[in-house]
């Protein structure tokens, strides 16, 4: 079978079970006598054997085949759940996400699999002695009967020069996927003659309700001989033994008994045709897309949008009343289908923060804590661009919740708190941007080792600390090598991860808040773009050159009097319903010449803001509002502070977007 053609689809359902089986196990350790948890549990590791087996993945198969016999005790009561099993198959499925990596990277079969493979199947020396009993008697009442209509069949079929052969096949004890081998041995037989009747059932055979063994009752002019030398040629047989059973020395079958008639189509052709007809009437209302499809669905958007503005700008000039309806229609469709494409693209925030709980159980054992993660507002969506690049910001702040939020319980007693700790992960949409918070009732920030740290590492001088609001000073961990851990552990203390968050969500267009409160709890904010492909701006006009700016970091636009512009500390401000707004003149910051704000007596002044702190930025004019596509400078300019991309606008200039973090 060539592999390659399905190994996306593979792997997506691959890890659709493994985040089952992670997010069960978590709720089965709280839970451990919910019976249909362990059944989900146990399913989802089956499909996931079946899968990898039928995709010749062996190593993947042989850990889950272990976890599905190590489940299916836990299942009869033949196993407790204790402490010791869940941390056993947690790292069971540890090992399968490390094969799910490796499948992908080409690289399975390097990777060690006997530890846990030998952890697991320790469990399975607890199988009882009277269970393994019972099966080698029943294996010993493996006989055919039948039914009288089917005894006067085979007469008939005898004396027509047939024989009735019974088979008694046993399969190999690894053999992953006994019905479906089953069902290969059932339809290869139908070839050599008529099968009359299975014990166990077709039905059972499928569902893999049997032991290692079957026998098979079969009408054929074949040798014995020669029928059990076909059947030993086949994969995962171990064994075949047959006879011929004459006429008169027929079973009858027990009164009551079900019947396990097959006809001579394939064994399961029935129960399929059915399954069939219902798949039909109920076909699934989705439909999985490569990402790449999406990206470039996503740029020929952007080109139409660009294509749009063109005609706008067309349609002004020319001043054609039918012209400018038709454009307006075609912006209407044009915004509709962005819209549409857009949504194409979200996805739920819960792909990421279902591997959270987990994170932060394992890092509550490791640094002897108790604490309980509370999710809300999965379900909001975002770009799956985005998506992929906030998983490590918000792993370092859980880190970080966990290691120097979170109190020992001994201590949250002494302080009146309850001994387990929580933390907050919640999500919410506000505009057009996301907003991600966590927040613990740890120990909270003290501003005072902030700035004690500070100045002992460098960062700051004295002099320069003095100046800094308590903002400010909490903005300092974010700060490359700042931490305030005494010691350097496994969990943190090196300095690094605040300042990756940092960076990551700035590099995503996004803000990263902090506020606490010392010995109450902190919280860290992250502001995101919906998408990164199309956002919404202002067009302002400076001198000969406009730019974008875009209004996510808008609060509003105002006009100010010349006169109303104030000097504070060498700085121009403006007073706005009370509240004094540092002024600077974006030529200034952007060196652009020529600008003609110099000379106006009433000021356009677009109010941003980054965080908590507002700025004014004085222009030249306002232009209008416009959705632009966003364009890469390019590897041969890099990256420019305070440029975050620039866009062609209709009248085929090129404007650039401003990174407005950068200028507040």
């Amino acid at each position: 079978m060539e592999v390659s053609q399905y190994l996306n689809v593979f792997m997506d359902e691959c890890y659709e079970h493994l985040q089952v089986l992670n997010q069960s196990l978590l709720t089965l350790e709280k839970e451990p006598d919910n019976a249909e948890l362990l059944n989900s549990i146990f399913r989802a590791a089956h499909t996931l054997k079946g899968a990898s087996a039928t995709m010749g993945f062996n190593k993947m198969a042989s850990v889950t085949h272990a976890m599905e016999d190590v489940l299916s005790l836990l299942r009869q009561k033949e196993l407790e759940v204790t402490p010791e099993i869940i941390n056993v198959l947690f790292d069971a499925l540890d090992l399968l996400e490390t094969l799910a990596k490796g499948i992908v990277e080409g690289q399975e079969e390097n990777i060690e699999v006997a530890g846990v493979l030998q952890s697991l199947k320790k469990y399975l020396v607890a199988e009882l002695t009277s269970e393994r009993q019972e099966k080698e008697e029943r294996r010993k009442n493996l006989q055919l009967r039948y039914s009288p209509d089917e005894i006067d069949k085979i007469k008939t079929a005898v004396e027509g020069g047939l024989s009735l052969v019974h088979l008694h096949l046993t399969l190999e004890k690894d053999c992953l996927l006994k019905g479906a081998r089953a069902f290969m041995i059932l339809r290869e037989l139908e070839t050599q003659g008529e099968i009359v009747r299975t014990i166990p059932t077709a039905k059972e055979l499928e569902d893999e309700k049997f032991d290692d063994d079957f026998v098979i009752g079969l009408l054929t002019k074949k040798p014995v001989e020669v029928l059990v030398q076909f059947v030993e040629k086949m994969l995962d047989v171990k064994t075949v033994k047959g006879e011929v059973v004459e006429d008169d020395k027929l079973l009858v079958e027990r009164r009551g008994a079900g019947p396990s008639q097959l006809s001579t189509a394939a064994p399961s052709a029935e129960p399929q045709k059915t399954s069939q007809v219902k798949a039909s009437s109920s076909i699934s209302p989705t439909v999985r897309v490569d990402i790449k499809k999406l990206d470039d669905l996503m740029n020929l958007v952007g080109e139409l949008v660009i294509t749009r503005s063109r005609l706008e700008q067309i349609s002004m000039e020319k001043g054609d009343p039918l012209l400018g309806e038709t454009v307006e229609q075609l912006s209407r469709l044009t915004l509709d289908l962005r819209d549409q494409v857009l949504k194409t693209r979200m996805v739920p925030v819960d792909q990421v923060f279902s591997r959270f709980p987990r994170l932060v159980r394992d890092l509550a054992k490791e640094t002897g804590k108790e604490v309980e993660l509370r999710i809300s507002g999965a379900e909001t969506e975002l770009d799956r661009t985005v998506i992929d690049e906030i998983v490590d910001p918000l792993v370092h702040i859980l880190r970080n919740s966990v290691d120097h939020g979170i109190e020992e319980p001994a201590l949250r007693a002494q302080l009146g708190k309850q001994e387990q700790g929580v933390i907050e992960l919640h999500a919410y949409q506000a505009g057009n941007q996301v907003v991600i918070s966590v927040t613990d009732d740890g120990r909270g920030i003290d501003p005072e080792k902030i700035k004690t740290r500070a100045l002992e590492r460098g960062f700051l001088t004295p002099e320069e600390i003095e100046g800094l609001e308590e903002e400010e000073i909490l903005n300092l961990i974010f700060l490359p090598g700042f931490s305030t851990s005494d010691k350097v552990t496994d969990v943190s203390g090196r300095g690094v991860g605040m300042d990756v968050v940092k960076t990551k969500i700035s590099a995503l267009g996004g803000v990263v808040q902090v506020s606490s409160v010392k010995g109450e709890g902190t919280t860290i904010t992250i502001r995101l773009p919906l998408t990164l492909a199309i956002i919404q701006t202002l067009i302002v006009q400076l001198g000969e050159d406009v730019f974008a700016i875009p209004t996510g970091y808008i609060e509003q636009t105002i006009s100010v009097a010349r006169n109303e512009i104030k000097k504070l500390r060498n700085q121009e401000v403006a007073i706005l319903r009370g509240e004094v707004i540092p002024l600077i003149r974006l030529q200034d910051f952007l060196g652009v010449p020529k600008a003609k704000n110099e000379e106006f007596d009433e000021l356009d002044v677009v109010v941003v803001r980054n965080g908590e702190r507002k700025l004014g930025c004085v222009v030249d004019s306002l232009v209008r509002q416009q959705d632009v596509v966003i364009k890469s400078l390019g590897s041969y300019l890099g990256n420019i502070a305070g440029i975050a991309g620039a866009t062609i606008l209709g009248n085929g200039k090129i404007a650039l977007i401003l990174d407005m973090r950068a200028v507040a």
